[in-house]
């Protein structure tokens, strides 16, 4: 039984991580994964109650720096609130639509590559209707597209501190 509880553990962080490039919540995962753990042995296998309000707390921080890095770069570059809050959508739907179709050429990577034109896209397009004007609809998409790679690189380092915190506690007690 404890091997399948530390599998379990183990696959959703590693799910966790790798859902992150494609802006889905995966630093949610990895504390998801690891509460579960530590429901299941009831706190005494390594992951403890302070160990897990820890994690909440950089949970809270990572899951929404994308957003907040997002619309900083979005407001730094002329973008509208509104745009910033598009480029989510437009991210989630390059992924669905453009990811697949960039799979045959970029593999895996085309999914990462299809949410970020997406964004891009759904930014630019935004923003050309509301100014009329193509220079700075492209660089409110690119402020966009700038601040939501910053926010996946911090959610990616975020998540790997997590899973290390929690690897070091499980596999150390």
């Amino acid at each position: 039984m404890h091997f399948v509880v530390d599998l379990v553990l183990f696959l959703g962080m590693a799910a966790g991580l790798a859902i992150i490039p494609f802006g889905l919540p995966g630093i949610g995962l990895i504390f998801g994964s690891a509460l579960l753990y530590a429901l299941l042995t009831e706190f005494s296998k390594g992951i403890s109650l302070n160990l897990i309000l820890v994690l909440g707390a950089f949970t809270l921080l990572g899951e929404t720096a994308d957003n907040w890095l997002m619309a900083a770069g979005a407001k730094r570059f002329g973008a509208s609130t509104t745009a910033a809050w598009l480029s989510l959508l437009g991210g989630f739907l390059g992924a669905l639509i453009l990811g697949p179709m960039l799979a045959v050429i970029l593999n895996v990577i085309g999914l990462v590559v299809g949410a970020f034109l997406g964004a891009f896209i759904s930014v630019v397009l935004y923003e050309r209707r509301q100014k009329q004007n193509w220079h700075e609809a492209l660089l409110a998409g690119w402020g966009t597209l700038l601040g939501r790679v910053a926010g996946i690189a911090l959610k990616i380092v975020v998540g790997v501190g997590m899973v290390a915190a929690v690897a070091w506690s499980v596999l150390t007690r």
